[in-house]
């Protein structure tokens, strides 16, 4: 029995859709799955550093989008890549309420030299991350660009002309 291939490049929204502004990673996610891009997984879990690592295993590029707390504008769109430094110290505050998350599964990635080979992380400044509340317009305002940034990472990666 043959496996299924696996794919060349993942994208991991990460959040919680009931804590307001924690929810951009999914709603990223979906908004990039409409797009039935070639060639990429997308995938979204509830950021816990266990979730995150079974996420990104065995996959050759992974692109991860996640809510950040930094004091930065809300709505404010980061991009690091893991490999050239990690996540800067600002940026690794989790806002989830269990406060581990990406920051964290990158630091045991490191440690257990467990990072895929390519690995880019998107963090979008949130300010409201109350049980029940709805995502800020700020952060509701970037996901169309967040999407169009991932998706032009996503062409580079590939190298396909995507719309």
């Amino acid at each position: 029995m043959n496996a299924s291939p696996k794919p060349r490049l993942k994208v991991i929204g990460v959040g919680n859709e009931w804590r307001g502004d924690d929810a951009v990673g999914l709603l990223v996610a979906r908004r990039l799955k409409a797009d039935q891009l070639p060639q990429v997984q997308i995938a979204e879990i509830r950021g816990t550093v266990t979730a995150v690592r079974e996420a990104w295993k065995d996959a050759a590029g992974v692109i991860v989008v996640d809510a950040v707390v930094s004091g930065g504008p809300p709505g404010a769109i980061y991009r690091f890549n893991a490999h050239g430094g990690g996540v800067p110290v600002q940026l690794s505050r989790s806002p989830s309420s269990h406060g581990w998350g990406v920051a964290e599964a990158l630091a045991l990635g490191q440690l257990f030299q467990e990072l895929p080979p390519w690995l880019i992380i998107y963090g979008i400044e949130g300010q409201n991350f109350g049980p029940g509340q709805e995502v800020s317009q700020e952060v509701a305002a970037a996901i169309p660009e967040a999407a169009r940034r991932i998706r032009r990472e996503i062409q580079a990666w590939l190298g396909l002309e995507l719309l």
